[in-house]
């Protein structure tokens, strides 16, 4: 048994509470693409929207967990409806995993506000491949084996309230799957909640107090912090970013740093780097290693367009063709 072998095994031991939620992996840009985790912020941006996250941990390490999504939405104005999908892949040292989620968004306008409940159903499939020449028992049902694959349904539920701030709740992997597979645990319920509210401090200034509570099988987090950003000259409420940086603290487990930069109108780049742990203390010296981010995402016009008959929609709309803006 060698020292990559001993290494990747403490890896492993991270790895086994993750795989079994590892569609629940954490993403610090996760506050510009919320429905990667509630199916009832699909198209709350009123647009068409296309977002990439890429997520790096500890680099420097052999079988660092290496995390890939991509999803895209889209709102449909005549229905009230918006319809969004999300793929995401997660490698963690010998095991994988990568689900495929639809998700569906239907949205109540009242006032200057809008209320929407979420359903998505999606397909996991978590698999290790360990080679058999690290294991000293062949018979090991974690190590001796080569391949062992899974493919499991779930579906979650969510609301979101979006107005003068925005409040939002998802309850995930509701089918709670009782896996009999000695590799990989079963999925537990889930629930994520968050509050965020964007004001002017000047006509190119503006703060995002942000703030979120994770419950995730016995472990509770809570994370607060800001994003400033860094405008045109614009009218109070309207909100055209240049740029924007922010910081994020997780309750005694990690802080974070994030920047982006509006490229176009429509296209935004944003990075965040995290250092801390992610509440694994046995392994706390290579989580200090740090975490890189990269966030894309693309806005453009919704492929159903219709004027907007909602006031909260309507007071925020800026072009020509009378689209809202891509936040709130």
């Amino acid at each position: 048994m060698n020292l990559r072998y001993l290494f990747l095994l403490s890896v492993s031991i991270c790895a086994n509470t993750i795989v079994s939620a590892q569609s629940d992996f954490d993403l610090s840009q996760r506050w510009f693409n919320e429905s990667v985790y509630n199916p009832a912020a699909t198209g709350n941006s009123f647009t068409t929207g296309i977002f990439l996250h890429s997520r790096a941990q500890w680099l420097s390490t052999e079988g660092a967990p290496i995390t890939n999504a991509i999803s895209a939405d889209t709102y449909v104005e005549s229905i009230r409806s918006a319809f969004g999908a999300v793929v995401t892949n997660d490698q963690i040292g010998y095991w994988n995993s990568w689900s495929a989620k639809l998700s569906y968004a239907y949205y109540i306008p009242f006032g200057n506000a809008s209320l929407s409940a979420g359903l998505s159903g999606y397909l996991n499939n978590r698999s290790s491949n360990v080679t058999p020449d690290y294991a000293d028992n062949p018979g090991d049902a974690v190590l001796g084996n080569s391949r062992v694959t899974e493919y499991s349904p779930d579906f979650d539920i969510g609301l979101e309230y979006k107005g003068p701030f925005k409040l939002g709740l998802s309850v995930r992997h509701l089918l709670n799957s009782q896996s009999t597979n000695a590799v990989f645990p079963a999925h537990s319920i889930n629930f994520w909640s968050y509050l965020s509210s964007r004001f002017n401090i000047t006509n190119n200034f503006s703060a995002e107090p942000i703030f979120s509570y994770t419950h995730r099988r016995n472990i509770n987090r809570i994370e607060g912090g800001a994003i400033f950003y860094f405008m045109k000259s614009a009218p109070k409420a309207l909100y055209n970013d240049r740029f924007w940086v922010g910081g994020l603290f997780q309750f005694k487990d990690r802080f974070a740093v994030l920047a982006g930069i509006k490229i176009t109108p429509q296209i935004s780049l944003g990075y965040s780097f995290d250092y801390g742990m992610y509440g694994v203390s046995d392994l706390t010296t290579i989580a200090r290693i740090g975490t890189h981010e990269l966030f894309l995402s693309w806005h453009f016009d919704r492929v159903f367009y219709k004027d907007p008959e909602c006031p909260a929609y309507k007071r925020y709309s800026t072009s020509k063709k009378n689209r809202p803006l891509f936040t709130y």
